[in-house]
């Protein structure tokens, strides 16, 4: 048998025998739906080349393996050096009460609490052989040194060396490769000692020999002498055990006590015994064989399960029945096939430990992922449960699984000529239709059976016309009618009127189709009373309050919804437009930015985002989550833009993938234990830009300066360490809402501005409900340049800067104002000067025209004195003359009479007071201010000094004088002498320049 039916067993809580599943017979039934309600858990098994997905933790990338191709009935967190930086190879395996992971490796110790994974180092920096938390403190074993870690209250671990308590206890080359609480003591195993401590002092068990191993199994300590016997040890002393020599020639690695009391024994290279009130017995299992071939290198119980790791493929866990239930190798789940450590968690998970990595193997995981890889489904559109068998309409065609008498599945078969892309699957009146490609088909056993030739059959909705049932049907192309007929629903007519490839397809209560067009959007169409016709059409816009271009609506509480932009919309078929359904979107919160939307039983529906599937609850009006699914969680990759989830029954969801199919287990769901607590703050604190750092405490007022701003958290559930979380957060001041969901375990803020902040994270139960918020408050202080005198000082300073702004504008303006008045006053002086000058100017044109007149007058005069004497001179000479020639017959009487006559009209004293005061008016103060100068000169010499002023020559003058020229000239002589000028300075140009 080669299909998913031989690998696996399909419904929970019945045995396994090979490759068959045994059920009894009542629990079979025609009705498969009651079949299914049965406990379905598990996934088919192949063992095929297993695909991993990463995904980060603690902002660290783990390696999420989610059985896609093994369809294992588990999955498997896989956790590599990369995350840690530690060695590969892990020796030992242990958690605390808190759920945090400490793992014993080449390196050091790994410690994983859900948010980090911190590597802490023996001073020595040796390899850490062995690891055992008990308590508050983590034991760890090295090469000649052991120890143990402990958190102070700062929440540093600090590591304490117990040698000093050795005393006279030597170790020589010891390794300490086991540590085991035991009756309040803690036990350290090397080779070649055993040592108890007690809390206070060590001391050492007394040995036989060298011993391989110290296990625990129940309340038993156990040892075996290497190549030698099994020995118990009770109190401080060994304890030979009877008949145990039958290991000699193997290593025993492994006790485990069973159900009914006996311990099982697994050895290295001889299988497994039984031990019983002193006897062995070998027990034969499935998988003695690969144990024996194998070689077992550890074991431990998980629950009811026995779990053996090897040394060369991988992890065995069988039933106490001896049944081999799984089988983890690193072709199928795991890193690696050495395994070196094993440890079962309380909560029925698997840690393994081994030659390179760790892996977390979660066995009750409520998903379980189906993708055959040898023969290939290719991607899951829609499926169906009919008559015992499981359909699947995928993009290949039809495949189903058929459930056998015996409890089994067969080999994956196909329906012949099914071929192509599937587009629905539905049981309808206990036939199974099938819309494909090729039309529209009912499954007659393994064969298809036509109901319908047109293409591309997207879906079968139910209407009523006149009182008589019909099924509706949009296709690549046209509308179909189906009506029933010999007991199938048959195509009856093709509605006229509207042709287009029309995916997503409902009906109001008026009877108008809505239509999701495969490109266009959507239409709105009104059938004629009989549906024979389309008789009006169009296409829904912004006009019928449809504001974005979608082509999908859904049913929903007997509503039509329109998925919008980050909100619903709703069909008011009165009014014939779309609104915002504010009362729903308010209730759904981001599930409300939905793309798909499928109904599952009653008032259930499927919300399907990018991130995140949600099952609601929704009636009259009221929205209820009750689980949501992270699909990155499961590595699920649902078909992009086809997403689909099918309801096999009320337990068994199935999901449509890209690759194959992924089986939801509500049961098992609602089994994980929810753990609905706020997360757990790890670490919170801040940096400044020289990377130093300041820690603070949770619940506390914390204050912090503003250099220090930038503030960082990190955070964990309080779920099991090694599953993957999701949390959302915000900063209250920052954030305008809630971050996405993400896997991230740190967030940092950077240059946060001064002031009062409130961090809060949460994260999902497991059933994907949102738990209350774990919250961190903090004051950024201001600078002291913002604090309350700061400001004061700074308002202070600015009201004064802001005055003295004022008054200097007000100085200013008045310096302007002034500035303009002095430009308007000279303005104005210029203007006055200009016209003084102007009138100075005709006031000295004026005076110069006066003087040239005057001066005129003077020379008129002075000319008309010089003309007259000289006339008066001419005539005295002529007087003279006749005298001399007439002698005494010109009577002396009459001659002197004449004479005296002119000689005083020559020197008239009315013509100088006439020429001096027509000089005065020409030449203003001359007189005085010579005098002033020269007050020694005469009339005679002011007389001469104003003749020559008028530039008269020494002939001129002579008649004004009465005198000669050459007596002008002695005159001018000695004026010169008065005058003190110099030989070469000339006279007339001096009094001229005077």
């Amino acid at each position: 048998m080669t299909g998913l039916g031989c690998r696996r067993n399909f419904i929970e809580g019945h045995p396994v025998e090979g490759n068959k599943l045994f059920l009894p017979l009542e629990s079979f039934s025609v009705n498969v739906m009651q079949l299914f309600r049965l406990k379905i858990s598990q996934l088919l098994p192949g063992m095929n080349t297993m695909t991993s997905a990463l995904f980060v933790l603690a902002s660290l990338n783990f390696t999420f393996v989610s059985m896609l191709q093994s369809q294992n009935p588990y999955q498997v967190v896989s956790f590599g050096k990369d995350v840690h930086a530690g060695g590969n190879q892990n020796w030992g395996i242990s958690l605390n009460e808190r759920g945090e992971v400490f793992i014993a490796n080449n390196a050091g110790l790994v410690v994983m609490d859900g948010s980090r994974v911190m590597l802490f180092k023996l001073p020595s920096e040796t390899i850490i052989r062995s690891v055992a938390c008990v308590g508050e403190k983590v034991f760890a074993g090295s090469f000649e040194e052991f120890g143990y870690w402990q958190s102070g209250e700062d929440g540093r671990w600090q590591y304490r060396s117990l040698l000093p308590l050795l005393k006279d206890i030597k170790l020589n080359n010891d390794e300490f490769w086991k540590i085991i609480s035991h009756n309040n003591l803690v036990y350290f195993q090397s080779f070649g000692n055993i040592l108890c401590f007690d809390g206070n002092s060590i001391e050492s068990i007394k040995l036989p020999d060298a011993v391989l191993f110290l296990l625990k199994a129940g309340d038993h300590l156990f040892t075996q002498v290497i190549n030698g016997s099994l020995y118990e040890l009770i109190g401080k002393e060994l304890k030979r055990i009877e008949n145990s020599e039958i290991f000699s020639d193997t290593e025993i690695k492994s006790i485990l006590p069973l159900s009914d009391g006996k311990l099982l024994i697994g050895t290295s290279s001889k299988g497994l015994f039984k031990y019983s009130d002193g006897l062995f017995s070998e027990w034969y299992t499935e998988a003695s064989v690969e144990l024996k071939t194998n070689q077992l290198n550890n074991g431990a119980l998980l629950g009811d399960l026995l779990v053996f790791g090897t040394l060369l493929k991988g992890v065995y866990i069988i039933d106490q029945s001896g049944k081999l239930k799984h089988h983890l190798h690193s072709g199928n789940s795991i890193q690696n096939n050495t395994i070196l450590s094993l440890h079962a968690g309380v909560d029925g998970n698997l840690w393994v430990g081994m030659d390179k990595g760790v892996d977390y193997v979660w066995f009750n995981a409520p998903i379980e992922v189906y993708n055959d890889a040898e023969e290939g489904l290719g991607a899951v559109y829609s499926a169906c449960l009919f008559q015992n068998r499981l359909f699947l309409g995928t993009n290949q065609g039809v495949y189903y699984y058929e459930l056998q008498p015996d409890g089994g599945l067969s080999a994956k078969r196909f329906i012949a000529d099914s071929q192509g892309q599937v587009w629905f699957l539905k049981e309808i009146d206990n036939n199974l239709y099938c819309g494909s490609n090729n039309g529209t088909f009912v499954l007659a056993g393994d064969f298809m059976l036509e109901v319908s030739a047109v293409s591309g059959g997207y879906n079968l909705s139910e209407i009523s016309i006149n009182d008589t049932d019909y099924l509706l049907q949009s296709t690549y192309n046209s509308l179909v009618l189906f009506s029933k007929q010999d007991h199938l629903w048959k195509q009856s007519a093709t509605i006229e009127g509207f042709t287009a490839p029309a995916r997503f397809l409902e009906v109001d209560y008026l009877g108008n189709v809505l239509l999701g067009h495969s490109i266009n959007g959507l239409y709105l169409l009104q059938p004629s009373p009989g549906y024979q016709s389309i008789e009006q059409f169009r296409k829904l816009d912004s006009n019928d309050g449809l504001q974005v271009n979608t082509n999908r609506l859904f049913r929903v509480d007997n509503r039509i919804l329109i998925p919008g932009k980050n909100k619903l919309l709703q069909w008011n078929a009165i009014e014939g437009r779309v609104s915002p359904f504010e009362e729903l979107n308010e209730q759904l919160a981001e599930f409300c930015a939905v793309k798909t939307i499928v109904p599952v039983f009653g008032d259930k529906y499927w919300f399907v985002r990018e991130s995140a599937i949600g099952m609601f609850e929704i009636r009259f009006r009221s929205a209820k989550l009750l689980y949501r699914i992270i699909p990155e969680m499961f590595g699920l990759d649902l078909v992009e833009n086809y997403e689909n989830i099918v309801a096999l029954n009320d337990s068994l969801h199935l999901i449509c993938l890209e690759e194959g199919f992924a089986l939801l287990n509500i049961y098992k769901l609602n089994q994980q234990e929810e753990i609905n607590k706020p997360p757990t703050i790890r670490l919170a604190g801040f940096s400044n830009e020289l990377s130093e750092q300041q820690f603070i405490g949770v619940g506390e007022s914390n204050k912090v300066s503003n250099r220090f701003n930038n503030f960082f958290i990190s955070f964990s559930s309080q779920e099991p360490v090694g599953r993957k979380k999701y949390y959302q957060y915000k900063l209250d001041g920052i954030d305008d809402g809630w971050s996405d969901w993400s896997g991230n375990t740190e967030v940092k803020y950077s240059r946060l501005p001064p002031g009062q902040y409130l961090f809060n994270v949460r994260t999902l139960t497991a059933k994907g409900l949102v738990t209350p918020s774990a919250t961190v408050s903090f004051t950024i202080n201001r600078p002291w340049f913002l604090s309350f005198f700061a400001i004061i000082i700074d308002a202070l300073l600015i009201i004064g800067f802001v005055s003295l702004i004022i008054i200097f504008y007000k100085k200013r303006k008045w310096k302007q104002k002034e500035l303009d008045l002095k430009r308007e006053n000279e303005k104005i002086r210029q203007q006055k000067d200009q016209a003084l000058a102007e009138n100075i100017k005709l006031s000295n044109e004026k005076l110069q025209a006066e003087v040239s007149l005057k001066n005129l007058q003077l020379a008129k005069n002075t000319m008309a004195i010089i003309r007259k004497n000289e006339a008066l001179i001419e005539i005295k000479d002529e007087l003279e003359k006749q005298k001399d020639e007439l002698g005494y017959r010109l009577p002396a009487k009459y001659y002197e009479n004449m004479h005296h006559l002119i000689e005083r009209n020559i020197s008239q004293d009315h013509d100088w007071q006439i020429f001096e005061q027509l000089f005065d008016q020409a030449h203003e103060n001359f007189f005085q201010r010579l005098k002033a100068v020269y007050p020694d000169l005469t009339t005679s010499d002011l007389r001469l000094c104003a003749y020559l002023r008028i530039n008269l020559s020494s002939k001129e003058i002579a008649p004004l004088l009465n005198i000669t020229t050459r007596g002008v000239e002695e005159k001018r002589y000695r004026l010169r002498k008065r005058l003190n000028l110099a030989a070469e300075q000339s006279l007339a140009e001096f009094i001229m320049g005077f």
